[in-house]
């Protein structure tokens, strides 16, 4: 059974934001991060859409496998690489292109007899998370170049604080990662959405933007409509009910808001469990009848209240754009304590 709440697509927001990615980046190949069902958006279908890229990113080998049973035939690099002589097997009959981080990887190619594919060895900049450390790089990078599994590798990195371009250990990582490339010559990819953004100098062989392909802005201070990103998901529901409220009447759980006047408080078929933030606050805009409306209490399970004051020519069955083409996601987030990112992966309704 369909809910109300509906998740549109816009391909051609898609394909904007991809050419956005070339303009700024126009001498590296495009790896298309399509991780977590793009974003929320649909990984089958973006990648079909998204056929002009060089190669797609996925975190994981199913994530991977699902692509090629879709018939996807670009190089797919998966981030978290393989934890397994099954999974290493696999990346080889597909021929995706995992990333070597961690020691116990580097055993398994060495350890493998059957097959060959390429891979590329991730190094622990500042992110402090998966790759290697750099004192360490070097002797990877030669174990690679001697294994005979690995038929080509290449170099990279990930920042932790590209969105934020003044942060200083963004330089720091930059001119680590170039001392590495002085020892070891190999493809490079460095730059994530952020950093295509704020260090157009270091784009390297290949550059993997991810959340700017769906029209967020991988900056932090600076609107997705400034840099020319388009939103691809329009997030919209319908209006079930207008209610003529009282001064003093409580609204939604809790009784949090209490209209200040006699007002109309319209309910609108959405809520965190279609994947609309619970914390989003009283004020989150939305949009009714080309006019902007705010939230108005908590949100509920299936529900949210919005005030209707400054609405003109309102009924029941009006649409509400929740987020999308004048209502940034960003804002949204902003307005839940969270971040674009994690509304849209999280997205679970009809699309």
């Amino acid at each position: 059974m369909r809910r109300t709440a509906r998740a549109i697509l816009h391909p051609d927001a898609l394909v904007h934001n991809f050419n956005r990615v070339k303009q700024l980046a126009p001498q590296s190949r495009i790896m298309a991060v399509i991780k977590a069902d793009a974003y929320g958006h649909g990984m089958i279908q973006t990648a079909k859409t998204l056929h002009m890229a060089d190669g797609f990113a996925v975190a994981c080998i199913k994530e991977a496998l699902a692509l090629r049973e879709a018939e996807v035939q670009q190089p797919i690099t998966v981030f978290q690489g393989f934890h397994s002589a099954e999974e290493l097997q696999q990346a080889i009959k597909y021929q995706l292109r995992p990333v070597v981080s961690q020691y116990h990887q580097l055993e398994l190619l060495e350890q493998n007899q059957q097959g060959k594919l390429a891979a590329w060895l991730k190094v622990n900049t500042g992110m402090g998370r998966l790759g290697v450390a750099p004192e360490a790089c070097l002797d990877y990078w030669q174990r690679l170049q001697q294994c005979n599994t690995v038929t080509e590798a290449g170099l990279m990195s990930h920042f932790a604080n590209a969105d934020e371009p003044g942060n200083s250990t963004n330089q720091q990582q930059i001119n680590l990662f170039k001392q590495l490339t002085t020892s070891i010559q190999a493809e490079t990819t460095l730059s994530n959405s952020a950093a295509i953004v704020a260090f157009p100098d270091i784009q390297a062989d290949w550059v993997r933007p991810g959340i700017m392909l769906y029209g967020s802005s991988p900056l932090v201070n600076q609107s997705a409509e400034k840099l020319g990103l388009r939103p691809v998901m329009q997030l919209e529901s319908d209006i079930i009910a207008i209610n003529m409220l009282k001064k003093g009447d409580a609204v939604g759980y809790g009784g949090e808001w209490v209209c200040p006047e006699d007002m109309p408080v319209g309910v609108v078929a959405i809520g965190y469990g279609d994947g609309y933030p619970r914390h989003a606050k009283t004020g989150t805009p939305v949009r009714v009848n080309q006019q902007t409306a705010q939230l108005l209490g908590r949100v509920s399970m299936d529900m949210i209240t919005i005030d209707l004051r400054d609405v003109e020519s309102v009924s029941v069955g009006d649409t509400v754009e929740l987020w999308g083409e004048h209502i940034s996601v960003d804002t949204v987030a902003q307005c839940a304590g969270t971040i674009g990112y994690e509304l849209l992966c999280r997205m679970s309704v009809n699309r």
